[in-house]
């Protein structure tokens, strides 16, 4: 059941659905997917990235900026969401996520990993509709809807 603070801004053909991507990380997809039995179609309606408890992304173009600055991976920088440097002393590209509290390391097998799981998680499913209209969330309702039916807490 979708809790009292979501329900009025989701329609009852959209779907949440958390998608673990790295599990020993806590790094999740959060899918907002709208079924239309008319037209027997899927539709994303948002993507958002959790990691913990914590929204990272809040929109589908924060996710897609997201991507894109995972793609860069391999040189080192920042950018919005990440720091890349060598870390340890076997010079290994370490990708930092900024948290609000401190933040965590993925390797470049992580980080495509990731990219697979997200290319993968949207087989079969239309993008036009969260170009044409997004369902627009704010993270503490998303993270009330997590905490009131225990998905924030679940390994499987």
């Amino acid at each position: 059941m979708i809790d009292e603070q979501i329900k009025p801004v989701i329609p009852e053909n959209i779907e949440l659905i958390k998608v673990h991507v790295i599990r020993n990380k806590e790094i999740c997809f959060i899918l907002a997917k709208e079924r239309d039995n008319i037209d027997k179609k899927n539709y994303l309606r948002g993507f958002l990235i959790l990691i913990g408890d914590e929204l990272i992304t809040t929109n589908y173009s924060d996710t897609n900026q997201l991507f894109a600055e995972m793609k860069l991976f391999e040189r080192t920088g920042k950018g919005k969401y990440f720091y890349s440097e060598s870390k340890q002393d076997n010079g290994v590209l370490g990708l930092q996520i900024k948290l609000t509290n401190g933040h965590i390391y993925i390797t470049q097998a992580d980080a495509l990993a990731i990219s697979v799981l997200r290319t993968d998680s949207m087989n079969g499913v239309s993008k036009n509709r969260i170009i044409e209209n997004e369902l627009i969330l704010r993270p503490e309702m998303i993270a009330t809807y997590f905490h009131k039916n225990n998905l924030l807490n679940k390994k499987g």
